[in-house]
């Protein structure tokens, strides 16, 4: 196959640490071992701009960080725009519609160059428009519908859209974007390194006969972790702790919260240091990310890796991992007793649920195939 000339355009990167930023992370490595060459231009700030001293395909549009959610910064001017650096790719992809996918599209049509963009996160969704720009309901329904009238402007631009699930899809396709494509986000399983129960269990403390329900991610409001919290008395009932592993801009929030119910069987970790991260997933008994806000949920990919069965809310873009396999169980994302009720159903039941189709489907070098069929469609 040619190599090609990949150039990255997204508004996070490294070192912050989200979903966006391991998919342009993942899928940046497996190209590069296929030979093709991928630039990134990121917005970003001094942190990442550290980052770009020691990697040449990386180039910072500095910008202004978005204060309600950090990882995100709005590039205002690209001094290191493709022409002036002397590149000249195949590919422009764009991995955001905002600032960086604005730089990214310019760039496509002055260069002539087809341009492709994915679909990452549900931005119009009412929870992520309450959650950062506004809260009085009218607003937040004027605000859905232009950025919805944008979305639709920005990826009818695109050569192709991408979208990284069957339910995005649909959502696209209902917003008028017909030249959609399903390429899922994958993880490098073979990169990945397995611990054992005992010993996850004896680093992060946790007692073997422990039952351990984990949420791992970001902690911000869309993500609903109101429900784990104001389901964990419920929860103790039936012995289980909660582990909320992550840090994000709603950690102090839901501090309070969780000491206003006085729970005693909810432990919060703050940020995980990426090392540490196999030993969550290993020492857990169930992963729950009652996000509705998901565009595919990489966590349930961990999940799967370390045999770990999931609880995903029904009738999401998470949901749609089932279809590969037995591997969970869904709830409904509105109620604190059906989330309790399947998550005693899926201890009870954790010997019947089944990975490997998963690990098949979402290698990164399975899904790569799928990313190259899109750049070399005419």
């Amino acid at each position: 196959m040619e190599t090609l000339k990949i150039a990255f355009y997204t508004d996070s990167y490294l070192p912050s640490r989200d979903g966006v930023v391991t998919s342009i992370v993942n899928t940046r490595k497996e190209l590069e071992q296929r030979g093709h060459s991928v630039y990134i231009f990121a917005s970003g700030g001094n942190k990442t701009a550290m980052l770009a001293k020691k990697d040449s395909h990386l180039f910072v549009i500095k910008g202004i960080k978005f204060n309600k959610y950090p990882q995100y910064t709005m590039g205002l001017r690209n001094r290191k725009n493709l022409r002036i650096l002397g590149i000249s790719p195949d590919i422009i992809h764009a991995h955001t519609p905002f600032s960086a996918g604005l730089f990214g599209y310019w760039d496509s049509t002055i260069m002539g160059t087809k341009f492709i963009g994915t679909f990452h996160t549900m931005v119009f969704s009412e929870e992520a428009i309450s959650s950062y720009f506004a809260k009085n309901r009218a607003v937040v329904k004027i605000s859905k519908y232009f950025l919805l009238k944008y979305l639709k402007w920005f990826y009818s631009k695109a050569d192709s859209v991408i979208a990284p699930t069957d339910y995005v899809k649909k959502v696209l396709n209902s917003s008028g974007l017909k030249n959609v494509t399903v390429v899922p986000t994958g993880l490098d399983f073979e990169s990945m390194t397995q611990k054992s129960k005992n010993v996850a269990r004896k680093f992060l403390g946790i007692e073997n006969n422990d039952k351990v329900i984990l949420y791992f991610g970001r902690v911000s409001k869309e993500k609903n972790i109101e429900l784990l919290i104001k389901s964990a008395k419920l929860l103790s009932a039936t012995d289980f702790k909660v582990i909320i592993a992550g840090g994000g801009p709603s950690l102090k929030t839901f501090l309070l919260l969780n000491k206003k119910l006085g729970n005693k069987n909810v432990k919060f970790t703050g940020f995980v240091r990426d090392e540490n991260i196999p030993y969550y997933y290993a020492a857990a008994d169930v992963l729950c990310n009652p996000s509705t806000f998901e565009t595919q949920g990489l966590v349930n990919l961990y999940a799967a890796f370390y045999g770990l069965p999931i609880l995903v809310p029904e009738k999401t873009a998470q949901e749609e991992l089932l279809k590969y396999s037995k591997c969970g169980e869904t709830f409904n994302p509105n109620s604190i007793r059906d989330l309790v009720d399947k998550v005693n159903r899926v201890y009870e039941r954790k010997e019947v649920y089944r990975f490997g189709k998963i690990l098949r489907e979402f290698d990164i070098k399975r899904t790569v195939d799928r990313l190259l069929s899109v750049y070399n469609h005419n």
